[in-house]
């Protein structure tokens, strides 16, 4: 790298705008997360261990995800608007998380059927 060549950190400060509107869009799906939660029936909550630790991970996570992503476009060379890096902030994280809970379901149910079998 040539001195006349912008570090990845000053590219990004550079964008520093467009990385916290991503992160309040992973921080608006944070809150849905956290509405879903409440509105779940007693026994179907997770206990209070659970539901902290699951909480953090939510609360850094999500708005992780968004910046990150939103990263990825800057350095990249990409122009983003700020409504684009509001929906890459959402939705990156939405994604991401949606494949987790359908991988999850699906090992849930693959295991319940190999031991239904025995």
């Amino acid at each position: 790298m040539t001195s006349n060549d912008p570090s990845i950190i000053d590219a990004l400060l550079a964008q520093w705008h467009l990385l916290c509107i991503a992160g309040i869009g992973g921080f608006i799906l944070f809150s849905f997360s956290l509405t879903e939660h409440f509105n779940k029936s007693d026994e179907d909550k997770l206990n209070w261990t659970r539901y902290s630790i699951w909480f953090l991970f939510l609360f850094i996570g999500l708005p992780a995800l968004g910046i990150i992503m939103v990263s990825v476009y800057v350095l990249n060379g990409d122009k983003l608007s700020a409504m684009l890096a509001f929906q890459v902030g959402l939705t990156s994280p939405a994604i991401i998380k949606a494949l987790m809970s359908a991988t999850a379901n699906k090992m849930a149910k693959t295991s319940s059927n190999s031991g239904a079998g025995q």
